[in-house]
């Protein structure tokens, strides 16, 4: 049996970043993620806002937003956990990000355009196509020649989990020894680095399975269960398409074994776009194949 919670799921990454009383874990970590940024100032606080904090979709990802961190600045921050790859996630991170600047307009000629910093963070176990092959990619609008920021009211992080290979001894600094952790929690026995950053002594306390009660292990098992059904149509879809493509042999079975892939994935409810992404064709083509 597992000691520690799955942060990838909607439960473990609320748990971890997305409580109340785990409010002082969220604060160290982006302290740590943004401690390289010139210019960005120590997060001292923060406060959720009065809207609803989570978004938990069927394909069992949960969306932790409007985030406020107090700092002089009160920047705005967005957190998203993504397990799979969509074609469309990060356009739909930036869509994301610019309503959260939009919902801080006001009616009237008074307004100066006076909102707060918008940040989205967004945590991949998958690389995203485009970005540079590295674990930490932070973005914002740059002059091209010098790629100096214009601004520093928007900015975009994104976390590639699969660029992160480091062990545990080689995690020096704290932005290392959280990705490490993140990535392995659920298969550690321990917890390590609580010497260094006693904050990880907290981690170790909200995500030990045997300290949940009996309804929050019952609601945990059960995101488990959907992230773990969800990985497993992604897997067999593909080796199933792959297979029935090596049997044929023909360029026609390939297309036949893709067509069947395509088809169990719609069935076991994934969305046109999922599916798209994952058969590298355009979400027009998977309509046309659906309608048959």
């Amino acid at each position: 049996m597992a000691q520690y919670i799955n942060p990838f799921t909607d439960f473990g990454f609320k748990t971890l970043f997305g409580k109340e009383y785990s409010k002082d874990v969220l604060i160290d970590f982006l302290n740590e993620l943004y401690l390289d940024m010139e210019g960005m100032k120590k997060i001292i606080n923060l406060r959720y806002s009065d809207k609803e904090m989570t978004r938990v979709s069927e394909d069992g990802k949960t969306v932790i937003y409007d985030i406020h961190c107090e700092t002089d600045d009160h920047h705005h921050f967005i957190l998203e956990m993504q397990v799979n790859s969509q074609a469309t996630f990060l356009k739909r991170a930036i869509y994301y990000l610019c309503r959260a600047i939009a919902e801080q307009g006001e009616i009237g000629n008074t307004w100066k355009y006076d909102f707060e910093p918008v940040y989205g963070i967004y945590f991949t176990d998958f690389p995203l196509k485009g970005l540079p092959k590295k674990v930490k990619v932070h973005s914002k609008f740059c002059d091209l020649d010098s790629g100096k920021p214009l601004s520093d009211m928007v900015c975009l992080s994104f976390i590639q989990f699969e660029y992160f290979d480091k062990p545990a001894d080689e995690c020096i600094t704290g932005f290392d020894q959280w990705i490490y952790t993140l990535k392995n929690l659920e298969t550690m026995e321990e917890i390590p680095f609580t010497e260094e950053k006693k904050i990880f002594a907290k981690v170790h306390d909200i995500t030990d399975l045997h300290r949940l009660d009996p309804k929050e292990r019952q609601e945990y098992y059960a995101a488990l269960k959907r992230y773990r059904d969800y990985n497993l149509v992604l897997e067999t879809a593909r080796e199933e398409g792959l297979e029935q493509g090596r049997e044929q042999g023909l360029e026609q079975g390939l297309e036949q074994g893709r067509s069947e892939m395509i088809l169990n994935m719609l069935e076991a409810g994934m969305t046109i776009e999922q599916v798209a992404a994952i058969a590298k064709v355009t979400p027009e083509v998977i309509m046309a194949l659906a309608t048959r």
